[in-house]
């Protein structure tokens, strides 16, 4: 990797860090949050048998 990758690949972390600590957030908030909108958004091809599955959540 070169000096200017490592370079950029340091000030993104940097950004996110920044961007998480100005928002309240973990990291770990974040990522259970955006898996949580990634399931509702392909829910749609669970079938009716499978939702039954999980009789808390609604679709």
């Amino acid at each position: 990797m070169s000096e200017r990758d490592k370079q950029i690949e340091k000030e993104r972390k940097g950004v996110v860090e920044l961007l998480l600590k100005k928002n309240g957030l973990t990291r770990r908030q974040l990522v259970d949050d955006l898996v949580g909108m990634w399931a509702a958004s392909w829910a749609h091809i669970l079938t009716e048998e499978e939702k039954k599955q999980f009789p808390h959540l609604v679709f």
